[in-house]
């Protein structure tokens, strides 16, 4: 049974509610709206989560499209509401929104919550489109990501998409789709839930293992210009945005790409093929002259620090200006799949093959993605 719920939040509490009221032109004001008013404009969040619960029905449009969802959602016999978590936006009033909510769900006697707390999407704001764009939404796609890990994996979670920026709501929403997780939402007139069912698709991850390398990069926030990538894998295209600096078009790394990635992770946290190799061969090398300086001793800490790598042999190393420094690719032979590394220093490059016990297509690009978060 799912056990937690991720909640994206808005700020309808304050700006669709409490604003509202306080300006005299709320459709269905409470019968403590002066004590709701004055405890705003006093910003004592405690005390307003407290004034709120006067209000018995926590149904009503005054608690917000995140109090209606969460009631409405525990209504569910799927789910054991033990873990409940906001995803609020870099501003004043989204922060201050998740104050209110944790206020609110810790004086909740009849709801017994293990954990409770907010978290602030970092760069989920919107006086910086460009910023929202590129990291806020790829903060909120790993965000989700950690609270996945955390609590268990995703058959224990469920997402509540009904707060916040419409762009918030649809990331939320392919997170659900991408990783078979339920995702509801509820709009203000509307009396039910609508329910987004994890659709029957399967993500290429083929791709990630054939440019594990650069999608690292990616992902630490580096961007790169159309003569920097060269020649690269179309099928990237989908994973990334463009961008307009100093009248030059970058590419990036987008919200989807994001997406691909921590599925990934989150799918093979670990893969159980991925085992200590007991036939472990010692390194050798032969002359000393056809390897970088540095090389032997590099390969040597992979094989030590890893102790799946079975074992790792040098492959030709033609094409040296493809070789631009520590890289692991997954790579298509003529029978097979091969990990392959490289390793550059100064202006000589060599590649090598790296063996495991068991080398299946999702255990290599596992392999790789994981040597390159490490060492690229």
């Amino acid at each position: 049974m799912r056990n937690t719920l991720l909640c994206t939040v808005g700020t309808s509490l304050f700006a669709g509610n409490l604003k509202a009221l306080s300006e005299n032109r709320h459709p269905d004001p409470p019968e403590n709206s002066s004590e709701l008013i004055n405890v705003y404009k006093s910003g004592d969040w405690k005390k307003l989560a407290k004034e709120i619960l006067k209000i018995n029905d926590p149904t009503k449009r005054i608690y917000g499209a995140e109090i209606n969802t969460i009631e409405e959602v525990r209504k569910k016999n799927w789910l054991s509401l033990e873990n409940l978590i906001f995803l609020v936006s870099d501003t004043y009033d989204g922060k201050n929104t998740g104050k209110v909510l944790t206020e609110f769900f810790k004086i909740r006697t009849d709801i017994k919550l293990k954990n409770l707390e907010y978290a602030v999407i970092e760069e989920l704001q919107d006086k910086k489109p460009k910023d929202f764009k590129t990291h806020g939404l790829r903060n909120l796609v790993r965000k989700i990501g950690e609270y996945i890990q955390r609590f268990g994996g995703v058959d224990n979670i469920a997402i509540d998409a009904t707060g916040g920026y419409k762009a918030q709501i649809a990331i939320a929403v392919v997170i659900g789709q991408a990783l078979n997780i339920p995702v509801y939402y509820k709009h203000e007139f509307f009396s039910e839930l609508i329910d987004f069912p994890p659709l029957p698709v399967s993500l290429d991850y083929e791709i990630l293992g054939k440019n594990s390398d650069i999608l690292t990069d990616f992902e630490r926030g580096e961007s790169f210009s159309d003569g920097e990538l060269g020649k690269f894998d179309e099928s990237l295209r989908v994973f990334l945005t463009e961008i307009e600096v100093n009248n030059e078009i970058l590419y990036e790394l987008s919200p989807i790409g994001q997406i691909y990635l921590t599925g990934f992770r989150l799918r093979n946290p670990k893969p159980v093929e991925l085992v200590v190799s007991e036939d472990r061969r010692v390194l050798s090398f032969g002359d000393d002259h056809h390897y970088p300086n540095n090389f032997k001793e590099f390969v040597t800490k992979l094989w030590v620090e890893n102790r799946w790598i079975k074992f790792i042999h040098t492959v030709s190393y033609h094409g040296q200006k493809s070789i631009k420094g520590i890289s692991f690719k997954v790579k298509q032979g003529e029978n097979e799949y091969q990990l392959i590394g490289t390793f550059k220093e100064k202006d000589f490059g060599a590649r090598f093959r790296l063996r495991l016990p068991d080398e299946n297509l999702t255990t290599l690009i596992w392999a790789a993605d994981k040597l390159n978060q490490k060492y690229r």
